[in-house]
């Protein structure tokens, strides 16, 4: 098997966390705009949570309530958010509900047989 290394430096864990996710929606072939990519990722670093949502609002990168909720509700639809039916509260998809760390190594395989 044939191994490629790259190394990728980012500034902050939200921009880390936005690298990961693009990475695995090229591989998904999952379409986000910047924005749900910048969202998701501060959902992925701060988890899902009232103060996360009022980060995002604050910091201007959603201009309203509404426009957050329609992200969170497109974000879903692309199966990147799961909505919980008894709490109605969300939660990342399983597969990038993990913690961010100074470093991240991503392991792809891609088989062609």
């Amino acid at each position: 098997m044939q191994l490629v290394k790259l190394k990728l430096k980012t500034n902050s864990k939200v921009e880390q966390a936005k690298k990961l996710i693009g990475i695995f929606c090229l591989l998904q072939n999952i379409k986000l705009s910047d924005t749900e990519l910048t969202v998701l990722a501060y959902f992925m670093v701060y988890k899902i949570n009232r103060k996360t949502k009022d980060l995002i609002l604050h910091s201007g990168i959603l201009k309203t309530e509404d426009s957050l909720k329609n992200t969170m509700s497109k974000l879903k639809k692309f199966g990147m958010l799961v909505r919980h039916v008894e709490s109605k509260e969300y939660s990342l998809r399983h597969d990038l509900d993990f913690q961010v760390q100074t470093q991240v190594g991503v392991l792809i395989k891609i088989d062609n047989s």
